[in-house]
């Protein structure tokens, strides 16, 4: 998570926000928004694909990824 105030990631922020409660998830949400960024796919539906190119890979996850969720 990115941490505005200090310029940098925050392993730390990204902690609080996982282990947050139901009640505390929305304010942490609201201060720490959080996205997931893929830039590998190392197996898919059960096919290991760590011995294909890197380019090949990044195919695959660009694939799924093309729309979006919400």
């Amino acid at each position: 998570m990115w941490d505005p105030e200090a310029g940098r990631l925050s392993f730390e922020a990204l902690q609080r926000r996982a282990a947050a409660r139901r009640h505390g998830a929305p304010a942490l949400a609201a201060r720490w928004p959080a996205c997931f960024v893929a830039f590998d796919v190392l197996q898919a539906e059960g096919v290991e694909l760590a011995t294909l190119p890197y380019k090949e890979r990044c195919w695959r996850l660009e694939v799924p990824c093309s729309q979006p969720v919400f």
